[in-house]
């Protein structure tokens, strides 16, 4: 993606490696599905989960809650 903004292409990449880290755990399950993160930097910031199994979905949204990964 081209950003005209600098700054705003700098945090969008921040956001991406953050992201890519919080998920380490779990990052071979991530790779082999289609799913897609949706990272909205406007007045209302948040990350949106896409096409990804439900389980696996769940365990994202947990990990980005900052509980744990897996439903125990």
């Amino acid at each position: 993606m081209q950003f005209e903004d600098s700054s705003l292409a700098q945090i969008a990449e921040t956001t991406r490696k953050l992201l890519y880290a919080l998920l380490e755990d779990i990052y071979d399950l991530v790779a082999k599905e289609t799913g897609r993160f949706l990272i909205y930097l406007d007045h209302h910031p948040k990350i949106e989960v896409q096409g990804f199994s439900t389980g696996l979905r769940a365990q994202i949204e947990r990990t980005l809650r900052g509980e744990s990964a897996y439903d125990y």
